[in-house]
């Protein structure tokens, strides 16, 4: 069995014909006819019935079409990622960040400034204990995340038992998200105390009882709240938050274009632990000019606001 002898078979059953297949490969029909009845020699199967409506696929056809749809899947990646070898190092970049829309525009911003003829570049937003594992692991080159006061001491040891290094970018206020037309929206700020009378949306995560892995800025500080609502993305965040009472709290750095103009952003009242944004890198291990790149940018972003 061949790999050639599978992406025949896929193109057949594609085309429903194989005639067309032999067309779209460049191969003759009898070449095409003659490896899948050495393939089914082999198999003891027999994978495709012809009639006079053209070509399908038999029973054990469908379950064999099942079982190399993933071989063929992971030999195009195989063959995508040695096929440009002359990319150079520089020209891969791999970020991994909590749900932060000032990252999405710095990301959004080191795009224009590239002009590589060949790159291959990545952006995930993932729960922040993800984002320490892609960073652990080497599938990203850093990691955008946050600490407070109460979870500085619990990362910390984490960070050195994985060895990686947290770099601080800047300290700020907390923020609550709230629709622009919530009770509380025309406050200059508001009271940790008040955020307990509204539902709080939440991202969920693996373990919802770790607060040490928490994406709400407030969320592992003394406050109980009452109603939580868990969702797993930005987006259906931002909705839930701008058609009901529902509330959220972040870095309140809010970058026009990045985030839903009908939600605001209020300080949260002091006292209450300043959010230390920063990224994590592996220690010991410089980063590519790319990422080097990215961070310059990263950092002037967020000392924009």
């Amino acid at each position: 069995m061949t790999l050639m002898q599978l992406e025949y078979i896929i193109e057949i059953y594609q085309c429903g014909s194989m005639n067309k297949a032999a067309q779209n490969l460049f191969v003759s029909q009898s070449a095409i006819s003659t490896a899948i009845k050495e393939l089914e020699d082999e198999l003891g199967i027999t994978i495709f019935v012809r009639s006079n409506r053209g070509i399908s696929l038999t029973e054990e056809g469908q379950e064999f079409i099942s079982k190399i749809h993933p071989l063929l899947q992971q030999a195009k990646e195989v063959e995508l990622f040695y096929s440009d070898k002359n990319v150079q190092e520089s020209s891969r970049l791999s970020i991994s960040t909590q749900r932060y829309p000032f990252c999405a525009k710095a990301f959004v911003e080191f795009l224009k400034t590239q002009n590589d003829p060949h790159f291959r570049f990545g952006f995930k937003e993932c729960p922040m204990g993800k984002v320490i594992e892609e960073v652990q692991t080497g599938k990203s080159d850093l990691g955008i995340i946050f600490l407070s006061d109460i979870t500085e001491v619990f990362l910390s040891k984490l960070f050195h038992s994985k060895n990686l290094v947290f770099h601080e970018m800047k300290r700020l206020r907390p923020h609550v998200f709230m629709n622009k037309n919530h009770p509380l929206a025309q406050k200059k700020e508001i009271p940790l105390g008040e955020l307990r009378k509204y539902p709080f949306v939440i991202f969920s995560k693996k373990d919802e009882s770790s607060l040490n892995f928490s994406e709400e800025a407030v969320l592992s500080q003394t406050i109980d709240y009452r109603q939580i609502i868990y969702v797993n993305d930005r987006a259906t965040a931002y909705n839930i938050i701008a058609h009901t009472t529902a509330i959220s709290t972040g870095s309140g750095v809010l970058p026009d274009g990045y985030y839903d103009p009908r939600i605001s952003a209020i300080p949260i009242t002091s006292p209450v632990c300043d959010m230390q944004i920063g990224w994590i890198s592996k220690k010991g291990e410089p980063l590519s000019e790319k990422a080097k790149e990215f961070v310059a940018i990263l950092e002037e972003q967020i000392k924009k606001y």
